[in-house]
């Protein structure tokens, strides 16, 4: 599925912000994160390595409830942070291994720079005759953060080279740059924006990854966000609307020609609004309604349709506030995904999710997250129009879970799984995906860090041909400043 919008990675990888700017967020800052994020989070719940090989487009727009409110750590210099609530075994601030920046004026930079070495016993993600082999990934990122004492700035950027040693010609070359902003208002009231530009690619084994190409399909995305929040009251309410694209290029076949990848086109646009009521301090009930709209930019060749729909949902949720040993937000309701085509038919379903954290004991937490959302499809063969093998779209659940552990100071380690289900539109398909990891960070000091993961994934579809299993084994050296 779809990271954040970020350019960041989560979690402990040296993608993650540092800590003591994080803690640094107001709640509008930490909303503009949230909300950039939410299009990847379902990404950011499955293992490292499943990131790092299953990339799907950043069409589908997610629930984004209203932020928890947390405390604001004092101020104070790098590495001099107390703690406070809602710190993590992940989050909590390292002194004597946290990157201490580049003070530019205004802003701390912080530039960082990894080196993978992994083996993927499946690259191309088929049922039988798996080809294996070994991937170098070079991944350069940075992040340009603010200091503002009410209003910030952001500017993040990475690029993801994997050079593969026995299949140069699936070497593939991605990179994101966002930027996000927040603007105080008044007390407690914030306007928040944020935009972001990539260059990426689907692996082989997701369901938008069309048969028979000779290399991955790559894509261009855009997005942008903004709106408006009011915090810090018992009565809290938002608005926020944005609108995100794809443009996906043309992939070359295996023996010859190419394959037009242009009925994928698209664009989301859509508005939330939200509003909650401390109901009980540290405990705010929430109702969030959105409205987003799914447009296809070109008709499917041989007369065929545009599969264009409009996607409601009502939400109703709690929040737990990060002073307590739980906390995080869950919500329930209902979304409907209406086609524009009659044809198309329509599809209502319960909608569910959230994202717990709970921190057993002070080193270690469990991080428990589940996700609904309607994504765009691939959605023609090629052959007269006819709609490809993931129809006219399809309903994705996550459930995850997620456990890191302070093993010694300079030692993290984590296990997690995920279970996600594919119920597609249109055809008689559906998915199902377990993916299960385990990994470790070792930090030597503040600008070199050494890191190993193991994930394993399996998807499990009811059309022949179409499942796999893939085991991904990287070793990752890293440095940042």
């Amino acid at each position: 599925m779809v990271t954040v919008v970020a350019s960041v990675k989560p979690g402990t990888g040296a993608g993650a912000a540092p800590n003591w700017v994080a803690r640094l967020e107001t709640p509008s800052a930490k909303l503009n994160r949230c909300l950039a994020g939410s299009c990847l989070l379902i990404v950011s719940l499955l293992a490292p390595g499943a990131v790092a090989q299953i990339t799907e487009p950043l069409l589908p727009l997610l629930p984004g409830p209203a932020p928890i409110s947390a405390p604001t750590a004092p101020a104070g210099a790098p590495g001099e942070r107390p703690t406070y609530a809602g710190e993590t075994v992940t989050s909590r601030a390292r002194p004597e291994y946290d990157p201490i920046g580049i003070r530019l004026g205004d802003f701390f930079f912080y530039p960082r720079g990894e080196l993978d070495e992994a083996y993927n016993s499946n690259i191309f993600a088929t049922t039988t005759a798996p080809t294996y082999d070994l991937i170098t990934s070079v991944l350069p990122s940075f992040d340009l953060l603010s200091i503002f004492p009410r209003s910030s700035l952001n500017i993040h950027g990475n690029a993801w080279q994997q050079i593969y040693a026995d299949h140069p010609a699936q070497n593939t070359q991605d990179g994101t740059v966002t930027v996000d902003g927040t603007l105080g208002v008044s007390s407690g009231s914030s306007l928040f924006g944020n935009a972001q530009v990539a260059h990426q690619h689907i692996s082989y084994g997701s369901p938008n990854s069309p048969g028979n190409i000779a290399q991955p399909v790559t894509y261009w995305s855009y997005l942008a966000r903004g709106g408006y929040q009011q915090t810090g009251r018992r009565f809290t309410y938002g608005v926020d609307a944005g609108i995100s694209a794809a443009q996906y290029n043309a992939a070359p076949l295996v023996g010859g020609g190419v394959s037009p990848q242009s009925t994928q086109d698209a664009s989301v646009s859509d508005v939330a609004i939200n509003a909650g009521y401390e109901i009980v301090p540290d405990y705010i009930g929430y109702v969030r309604v959105d409205g987003a709209l799914y447009d296809y930019w070109h008709t499917l060749p041989g007369g065929g349709t545009r599969p264009n729909s409009r996607v409601y949902r009502v939400d109703v949720g709690l929040q737990i506030a990060p002073r307590h040993l739980i906390y995080g937000q869950v919500y329930a309701g209902y979304l409907v995904q209406d086609f524009t085509a009659s044809s198309l038919g329509s599809t209502s379903n319960p909608d569910f999710g959230g994202r717990l954290i709970w921190n057993v004991t002070p080193l270690t937490t469990f991080t428990f997250g589940g996700l609904r959302t309607f994504n765009t499809g691939n959605t023609s063969t090629g052959v007269n129009g006819a709609i490809g093998p993931t129809g006219s779209g399809y309903l994705t659940t996550t459930v995850a879970a997620n456990a890191d552990h302070e093993l010694r100071r300079d030692v993290l380690l984590n296990v997690n799984a995920s279970y996600e289900n594919d119920s597609f539109q249109g055809v008689s398909r559906t998915d199902n995906v377990y993916t299960a990891g385990a990994g470790f960070r070792y930090l030597v000091n503040r600008n070199l860090f050494l890191g190993g993961f193991y994930s394993y994934q399996q998807r499990s579809s009811s059309i022949a041909g179409l499942s796999y299993t893939q085991n991904l084994l990287t070793l990752r050296v890293g440095t940042q400043f």
